[in-house]
Parts: C-alpha cells; sequence; structure tokens
C-alpha cells in the first residue's frame, strides 16, 4: 500500500514537473556530487600481482593435463593388452581389474585438480580483491571522492569515462605491490 501511494505521488510529481524532495533535481549544493567507480575484473586480470596468479594457474593447468594425459595413456595400453586373444581368463580379470582402478585413479585426479585449481584461483582473487579494497578506500579518504562503486556490482548501465577510476587504481596497485 505504502509502495502504491509513493508510486501515485513520484509519477504525479513527475507529469506535473513538480520536484519532490529526495526526488528528481538535487539543491545545488549537491549537484557537484559524482559516484566514481572501478571495475574489479579489470583490475584482478590487468595488475601485475593479477597476471602473476593467472600464469602460476595456468603453470598448474598444464601440469595437471600433462598428468592426465600420462594416465590416458596407461590406460589405453591396459585396453590394448586386453584385447589380446593369447589372455588366459584370470589374466585378464586382473587386467580389466586394474583398468577399472586406472579409471577411477583417473577420475578421481581430475576432480581433485579442478577442486584445487578453483580454489587457488579464489584464493588469489580474494587476495587481490582484498588489497585493492584497501587501496580504494585509501584513494577515496586521499582524494576526498564522494563514493566509489564497482560498475559490474553497481548495476551500472552507462557513465562517463572521466568517472573511471580502474586504471589510476591498476597504476597505483601496480606500484604498491612492487616495493
Amino acid at each position: 500500500m505504502k509502495k502504491a501511494l509513493v508510486t501515485i505521488f513520484l509519477s504525479t510529481s513527475l507529469a506535473t514537473g513538480v520536484p519532490v524532495a529526495g526526488y528528481g533535481a538535487p539543491p545545488a549544493s549537491q549537484q557537484s556530487f559524482a559516484v566514481y567507480y572501478v571495475d574489479m575484473q579489470r583490475i584482478i586480470n590487468e595488475s601485475d600481482k593479477g597476471k602473476q596468479a593467472k600464469a602460476l594457474l595456468e603453470k598448474q593447468i598444464a601440469q595437471a593435463k600433462e598428468k592426465i594425459k600420462e594416465m590416458q595413456k596407461e590406460i589405453e595400453k591396459l585396453k590394448q593388452k586386453l584385447n589380446s586373444p593369447v589372455l588366459s581368463k584370470e589374466e585378464k580379470s586382473k587386467l580389466e581389474e586394474e583398468l577399472q582402478q586406472k579409471i577411477r585413479d583417473l577420475q578421481r585426479y581430475q576432480q581433485d585438480e579442478q577442486i584445487k585449481i578453483m580454489n587457488l584461483e579464489q584464493k588469489y582473487t580474494m587476495q587481490i580483491i582484498k588489497e585493492v579494497v584497501k587501496l580504494i578506500k585509501n584513494y577515496q579518504k586521499e582524494k576526498h571522492l564522494p563514493m566509489i562503486v564497482d560498475v559490474r556490482e553497481a548495476g551500472i548501465i552507462a557513465a562517463s569515462p572521466k568517472y573511471d577510476l580502474t586504471s589510476t587504481i591498476i597504476k597505483l596497485y601496480n606500484q604498491q605491490v612492487g616495493k
């Protein structure tokens, strides 16, 4: 009910052109208020520390892929042995068990590595975010800026590039990490 009254009040006000306190044009004293923004994802991707984290993750992924290839080769060798017509039932049974175990080991390894890489990625990302947020808060206080938001989290659809602090924060963060 209250929401409906506010909607009716606002629509009447907008239709008549009469500004409503708290809505419409801000008072002259607040017209210089600006919302500055950063793109945290870009900071994570383009900062030196973000690039280092990405390189470490890619190295981890490459190592896991290499190990997976080796395990898959072993599985293929066992499959070829199983196709041999000279195997006794006992030997065939042992090879089938060994094959099933290697397949389970491969699946388990893939799952473990995927979780390990996801956890590492999250750890690196959270560490960067924590450091960048601290830097942004200090920057905001130092420059006496009214507000800095994350462009993706704030739901900003369009904004003037002059309020984008992303490149500035990346430079400051790279300098801070380089110390």
